[in-house]
């Protein structure tokens, strides 16, 4: 018998074809993403994008909300339904494929809700009213009648509100707030007040505040009708806190249920985010990439192995003890999972309830998976996630010849670069391409103080930290340094032109996507859940104009000369097209490569399967072309400028 064994063909990295992830992938899927989840006994609810229609409770309705510019909070789960939130207005539907019973409307978006929790005969949530004269909306919390459509007041005054959530027994209400300059992740308060049967509120009281004392708490709920939970982070990480309500008027030290240097929790940038679930008898907690449990009884904690998930957002237990939850990783797409909590500290089986992308099919894909790489910056240790090329059908024609590598800057810039599966990393790996996925300081999962390293620093320590984690990898010899490629959105599009302006880049060729050029622009063109961000990472107007003009890409585009293309989508309400415009034309005249794309009907992240076929592709053309790669391809993205 004669075994053969799969030749590989000798090719340069980045010309890499057959075998390649193709972007057709991206939108051949069940639904583009699983977004939000909650179970009520034997019942889950989720929201995903694109969903088919044999699946929809609410067909015709798009579950989704504009709270906060970024939305989240849409779903309330309910023992006779579902409570949930559209651009129009709230709903209530009883039984699938009913007609939904308006509760509210938006009034053509003038009035935002989510983020629901409710008694038998109010819902209460959080409203964003747009409806005055002012500038910026007003957000207060509110209840309203099921029966009458009455609307209360339950609290106002402060700039924002997430998470009011009513105890069992329907008497309490806690929630969270905030100020300006304060970010949720920042100086946050925890409040109580008590709630009678005709939805109104009385004797409220701020349970904990972390204003003055770089303590933030979020994420409040009720275990008893007179205990609660919560999530804060004066120990520098996220744990999870049990307080008494009724001991002394809530003066009592609170209790660190798993004291541990890690951290559970994410930045509060979308409402309605779980990181942590109770029934009676069980807390499932998500510990960095981890679900851990504390049996009650005992009190022994156990860490549950989770198949090659990595990633998770949306816990829910039900009354079986079966944890629910929004699940992905490196070889995983999102997916709505459970987990049997019952069968003692070695067997939690596990189901799979929805997927956004068949296993099976991931399975017949040649995936890079994630290498955790630390390195030094500044003297402080940082870290990312590198993904080696990966094709089998290819090797490089030339002992020792090193691969392009891409830097990826995530968005935020208080967030995390996680693990989960990303075909559009893998379309990169799989022609060749390196990534390098970094956790710059100011990332979330490393604990507050490296948090808050940004805060009066941004579009340095960040920058430096990108930098100096190319160059860790050229030196253990991972990577071309001389083709060092970036990509970047949102915040991270300020991050690649922070590099492209310094004295100190190595980056040969980037690509903006729908970007931050101008911090004095944005500072004065924001939304108000933004407004004082810039005021944190950077410095308060117009005090500190001078750094802000130190460090205003746009102010030093004569410094750039490393091709460069800009994407964005034209309905963009958080960073205006009008950046990335004035970028273009202003380095397009400076003789400098670029191209600029502009997306119809696309707002601050590209949603439809079609754009984000077309804007990866146009990436990858944009950059090969600068670095001297053949691209494979010819594609309609204009570059102005080219190289010969």
């Amino acid at each position: 018998m004669v075994l053969s064994r799969k030749m590989s063909t000798t090719a340069d990295f980045g010309t890499w074809k057959i075998g390649a992830i193709q972007p057709d992938l991206f939108s051949k899927c069940n639904c583009k993403s699983i977004c939000e989840a909650q179970v009520v006994e034997d019942t889950v609810f989720w929201t995903e994008q694109n969903a088919p229609e044999i699946l929809r409770w609410a067909a015709g309705k798009s579950v989704q909300t504009s709270l906060h510019e970024y939305g989240g909070g849409a779903l309330h789960a309910l023992k006779n339904g579902v409570i949930f939130a559209t651009n129009d207005g709230l709903y209530h539907q009883k039984v699938q494929n009913e007609e939904p019973e308006l509760i509210l409307s938006t009034n053509e978006g003038k009035n935002r809700f989510g983020d629901c929790s409710s008694t038998s005969t109010h819902i209460f949530a959080v409203n964003e009213n747009h409806e005055t004269a002012r500038k910026f909306p007003e957000n207060r919390l509110i209840s309203i009648d099921k029966q009458t459509k009455e609307v209360k007041i339950i609290a106002s005054g402060a700039d924002f509100y997430a998470y009011p959530r009513i105890s069992p027994n329907g008497k309490r209400m806690v929630w969270m707030q905030w100020n300006h300059p304060n970010m949720p992740w920042d100086e946050t308060s925890i409040c109580l007040a008590d709630i009678d049967e005709n939805g109104q509120s009385s004797n409220q009281k701020i349970l904990r505040s972390g204003e003055g004392k770089k303590i933030n708490y979020t994420e409040p709920s009720w275990l008893t009708d007179s205990k609660i939970l919560f999530v804060n982070d004066s120990t520098n990480f996220w744990n999870v806190y049990e307080l008494d309500v009724e001991s002394e008027n809530g003066s009592e030290t609170e209790k660190n249920l798993l004291k541990i240097d890690q951290e559970i929790g994410y930045p509060l940038w979308q409402l309605g985010f779980r990181n942590y679930a109770q029934s009676a008898n069980i807390l499932a907690l998500n510990v960095n990439g981890e679900i851990q449990i504390i049996r009650r009884q005992n009190q022994s904690i156990t860490t549950v192995p989770t198949a090659g998930y990595t990633v998770f957002s949306n816990l829910s237990i039900n009354s079986d003890d079966e944890l629910f939850a929004i699940a992905s990783g490196p070889k995983k797409a999102s997916s709505l999972i459970s987990i049997d909590l019952r069968g003692g500290d070695t067997n939690f089986p596990i189901r799979i309830h929805r997927e956004s992308r068949d296993s099976s099919e991931i399975d017949q894909l040649e995936i890079s998976e994630p290498e955790l790489f630390r390195f030094v910056s500044d003297g402080i240790e940082v870290s990312g996630h590198f993904y080696p090329p990966t094709n089998s059908n290819y090797s490089p024609p030339k002992s020792g010849q090193l691969p392009p590598v891409l830097l990826m800057g995530h968005g935020g810039p208080t967030a995390p670069a996680q693990t989960s599966l990303d075909l559009k990393k893998q379309f990169f790996t799989s022609r060749g391409i390196a990534v390098f996925d970094v956790n710059y300081r100011g990332s979330t999962g490393f604990g507050s103080e490296f948090r808050r390293m940004l805060y009066k620093n941004y579009g340095i320590v960040d920058r430096n930290d990108i930098l100096n984690g190319a160059r860790a990898l050229i030196e253990n010899g991972k990577v071309d340094a001389e083709k060092v490629i970036m990509t970047g959105s949102s915040s991270g599009g300020f991050l690649i032109l922070s590099c492209l302006i310094s004295p100190d880049n190595i980056i040969k060729a980037a690509a903006s996507l729908y970007g931050v050029a101008d911090l004095l622009a944005l500072d004065e063109d924001t939304h108000k859940f933004e407004q004082s961000y810039n005021e944190l990472l950077v410095g308060k107007m117009p005090e500190e104009a001078q750094i802000y003009s130190q460090r205003n890409p746009i102010n030093h585009i004569s410094k750039i000369s490393t091709p460069i293309a800009f994407l964005h989508g034209k309905e963009d309400t958080v960073v205006p097209v009008e950046q990335s415009i004035e970028m273009f034309e202003k380095i397009r005249k400076n003789g400098i490569m670029t191209a600029l794309e502009l997306y119809d009907g696309e707002g601050h992240g590209f949603r439809s399967g079609k754009v984000i076929r077309e804007s990866t592709e146009a990436v990858f053309y944009f950059l090969m072309k600068a670095i001297g790669i053949d691209p494979g391809y010819e594609s309609q993205l204009k570059i102005v400028n080219p190289r010969e």
